[in-house]
């Protein structure tokens, strides 16, 4: 698997961050979700005025044996900083 350009991301110089929270997932689901329930002024401004985007942290997409697979963070971070996926080992 290789990472795509992504059409939206117009190639700026400006300063580009990134932030990863840890433990942090996108549900629509309420029950259950701490995220879904906190009050997020600050969040839901940057998420609504500035490039955001949903990254899957889990199975194939991080290079774990199957999408049953949820990672952890070592997997997740493993997938971010080396800029492509590769296999992660065994299923845990």
């Amino acid at each position: 698997m290789s990472i795509q350009q992504n059409g939206i991301f117009d190639g700026r110089k400006k300063p580009v961050i990134t932030i990863v929270m840890d433990g942090v997932g996108i549900s629509d689901r309420a029950e259950g979700n701490a995220v879904k329930a906190a009050n997020t002024p600050t969040l839901d401004y940057l998420a609504k005025n500035y490039h955001c985007f949903k990254l899957k942290a889990h199975g194939t997409a991080v290079g774990l044996p199957s999408d049953d697979d949820m990672g952890n963070s070592e997997v997740g971070h493993n997938a971010l900083g080396s800029g492509q996926v590769f296999e992660q080992g065994a299923k845990l």
